[in-house]
């Protein structure tokens, strides 16, 4: 049973050694306020002086103090409870377990970080804490949370795994951060979270125990006190006539390991050098010849704190063992497996064997990589559960990101009312013409069509991005065995990936050149002419009036109505654009203003001079009738429908965005 501590201080060792814990292994965890007797007590048990003094913050890295007894091989295994163990004696304060005379056995110690190295002088060890310490943390008074492992092999103590962490404070002093408190309750509570850490909790018996800083941070994680002992320091500093028999006898805050009670040196004791051999039989003539303590102590002195430990850690770990045991082997497993991934080694094979297996190595790698994009591969860290993966993430590129890019895109953005009529004026020439030219509309229209490219390019950067990204996981067990052809191997991969880049944006613009060199407007989508008529009519017809009442005459039956129809539509249509071009708003004079086109002006001249009766009004003959002029339709501004006064107040607008867009457009002159 006593081989079973250091057992597991090699596995500890072990896992300091990786920076992993990936088994929670049996430990004390020793916490408390700072001052509280932390390192006094530790220095008790070890019998020794060698842990670093001073004010505020000394324990600044937790301390892994591993005990080995040396003369381990000679204990007697003892399986009764430390109650039932004998005190020991002022000359032998270890009892059996120690060496009688002090002086026959070597005492030394050695820091995992500077193996092969023995320290016998403990000043030297204390040296070295402190220079570790200052290493990581510097001389501000802060803290890192990055252990520091010391073994300590004596005659005189008994195999024990201690973790000293620093001690609880409240306030930040000197140049220590202001989130001091929190940084090491974090700490503390990291190593007592362990379910498999018993929890040494100090407190100070001359206070209040129900103001205990480490029984309070216990109770957090262990709630019953099941894994948790007490020690009470400072015993012989209370105030004359009280005494700690009520906290000793577990009755204040009971614990299922109970309490022990312990004093130390005091700080005159540390100044006067008094040997701590000399303190442990004060201590034990203190509590022999106090009236209260006499019959407590089985539950006083650091030799019996120590033993209890020593069986309680035993015991413990001998709980522990099957499932430790398990998991090293489930550990071994996985290990075998992996080893057993990586293939035979390489210095044994012949060059027709190595060339195989690079052969091998890289026929995988593609297997993988296509696995991942057609979706039908499974990662170690699963990834595929956790988040898009491979191929999928290509197709949301394209069905979700690329199409909200391409929905994004206004036809009418950065194209104005005045630049529409700009380019259709342009297009005119000299001569108005009667529709809209035809290159004016390519003008306009390819200037937006030009802009699907900017989407298309960013889509091609996606996809390269994501292959990418696929390819730096596809990385096999196997060619993780060989560093440098992987990297070879990625940079290969990326750099045909890349390659491939700049055809796929030719590709891409070439696709959107094609679309600017011909548009089709015989595509069933595309509104032409006579669609944006007869939409630009239906807007115009006044509400509630039946399908056909727009205005125009019915067409004739026979052969030749539908023709006559069109014919009818066209005019109307005509009109709009006239009076658009001669810079009207949908009217004639009559409203007031100036003549709308000369044509209307050499008739008001007419009628002016007197040479006749009025003349027809041509462009409101009876022939080609305006939509509003229909019976039982208003021309009032009251009576009409916003869209329809836009339409009537900007009939090329209206007409545009029919042609365009098929819908209704906002005109901000209106």
């Amino acid at each position: 049973m006593e081989n079973l501590i250091p057992v597991v201080n090699r596995l500890q060792d072990v896992f300091s050694a990786i920076g992993e814990k990936p088994i929670d292994l049996p430990q004390i965890v020793v916490i408390g306020a700072q001052s509280s007797g932390k390192s006094s007590v530790l220095e008790h048990i070890v019998g020794r002086d060698f842990l670093p003094r001073g004010t505020g913050i000394v324990t600044r890295r937790p301390l892994v103090l591993q005990l080995y007894n040396t003369n381990s091989k000679n204990m007697p295994k003892r399986e009764s409870p430390a109650a039932n163990v004998p005190l020991a004696t002022p000359s032998n304060p270890f009892g059996n377990e120690a060496d009688p005379s002090g002086s026959d056995g070597e005492e030394w110690g050695e820091f995992l970080h500077m193996p092969g190295r023995k320290f016998t002088d403990f000043n030297e060890i204390r040296n070295e804490i402190i220079r570790e310490t200052d290493r990581l943390t510097g001389r501000n008074k802060g803290i890192s949370n990055k252990s520091i492992n010391l073994r300590v092999f004596s005659p005189r103590v008994l195999n024990l795994t201690l973790v000293d962490l620093p001690g609880i404070t409240k306030v930040s002093v000197g140049d220590q951060p202001l989130d001091i408190e929190d940084q090491i309750r974090e700490m503390c509570l990291a190593y007592i979270r362990n379910p498999r850490a018993i929890i040494l909790a100090i407190t100070a018996a001359n206070g209040d125990l129900a103001n205990s800083d480490a029984l309070k941070l216990a109770k957090e994680v262990d709630r019953m006190g099941d894994r948790t002992i007490g020690v009470l320091t400072k015993i012989d500093l209370m105030d004359p006539g009280t005494d700690a028999a009520e906290m000793l006898n577990n009755r204040v805050i009971p614990l299922r390991r109970g309490y022990v009670g312990v004093i130390n040196r005091g700080q005159k004791d540390i100044d006067d050098r008094v040997d701590i051999r000399e303190s442990l039989r004060r201590e034990k003539r203190f509590f022999q010849a106090h009236p209260v303590y006499k019959n407590l102590l089985h539950r006083l002195t650091t030799p019996n704190l120590a033993r209890t430990l020593n069986q309680i850690l035993i015991h413990h770990i001998r709980d522990c063992l099957p499932d430790i045991k398990q998991r090293i082997g489930s550990m071994m497993v996985e290990v075998q497996n992996e080893l057993a991934g990586l293939g035979e080694p390489i210095n044994e094979m012949s060059g027709a064997r190595q060339g195989t297996l690079l052969l091998q190595l890289l026929s995988k790698f593609a297997t993988t990589f296509q696995s991942a994009v057609d979706g039908k591969s499974t990662s170690n860290k699963g990834i595929e559960m956790n988040e898009l993966y491979g191929g999928a993430r290509i197709s949301f590129i394209f069905h979700e990101i690329f199409r909200r890019s391409l929905e994004a895109i206004d036809p009418f953005d950065a194209l104005s009312d005045a630049e529409i009529r700009t380019a259709i004026c342009n297009a005119n020439g000299t001569r108005p013409s009667l529709f809209v030219p035809e290159i004016s509309f390519d003008l306009l229209v390819k200037r937006q069509i030009a802009r699907l490219e900017g989407p298309g390019l960013q889509c091609a950067d996606l996809v390269l991005d994501e292959l990418q990204r696929i390819a730096a996981q596809c990385e096999t067990t196997e060619i993780s065995r060989f560093p440098e052809l992987r990297e070879k191997l990625l940079d290969a991969v990326q750099s045909q990936l890349r390659s491939n880049m700049r055809p796929t944006q030719s590709m891409i613009s070439n696709l959107v050149k094609v679309e600017l060199a011909y548009v089709n407007t015989r595509h069933p989508d595309f509104i032409g002419g006579s669609k944006a008529v007869a939409q630009l009519m239906g807007q115009q017809q006044p509400p509630g009036a039946p399908p056909g009442s727009n205005g125009l005459p019915p067409p004739p039956g026979g052969p030749g109505g539908h023709h006559h129809h069109q014919r009818h539509a066209t005019a109307a249509a005509a009109h709009h654009v006239l009076a658009a071009a001669g810079g009207g708003r949908g009217g004639s004079a009559g409203a007031g203003g100036a003549p709308s086109n000369p044509f209307q002006q050499q008739q008001q001249q007419q009628q002016q001079q007197g040479g006749g009766g009025p003349r027809p009004d041509l462009t409101r003959s009876s022939s080609y009738p305006h939509p509003g002029s229909a019976p039982g339709s208003q021309r009032g501004q009251e009576g009409r429908q916003p869209q329809q006064q836009e339409d009537d107040g900007n009939p090329i607008g209206g007409f545009m965005s029919m042609l365009f867009g098929g819908g209704n457009r906002d005109d901000p002159r209106g």
